[in-house]
């Protein structure tokens, strides 16, 4: 059943959203913490995909002791940080 869920919102990722996701898997894998630009590279994230990312990021425990308002995870999606190809 997991691996249905995982498979699931596998599908329903943006290809930025999934970009997103396998950096944090291979910091996850490697020992290191978050890129510290994270915040604005979520922001260029549709609301939607944000959400998404960020679920799969707190259930990683990347963001155990990080507050996210919820006005912010909604907002629409901010402009991509500098250098970032779309």
């Amino acid at each position: 059943m997991l691996a249905a869920l995982a498979l699931a919102a596998a599908q329903a990722l943006s290809p930025a959203a999934s970009a997103f996701v396998d950096d944090a898997t291979a910091r996850l894998l490697t020992g290191e913490e978050l890129a510290p630009d994270f915040p604005v590279r979520l922001q260029a994230l549709p609301p939607d995909q944000r959400l998404l990312v960020i679920a799969y990021l707190r259930r990683a425990g990347f963001l155990a002791d990080v507050v996210m308002p919820v006005d912010w995870v909604i907002s629409p999606a901010g402009p991509a940080s500098p250098g970032e190809d779309k």
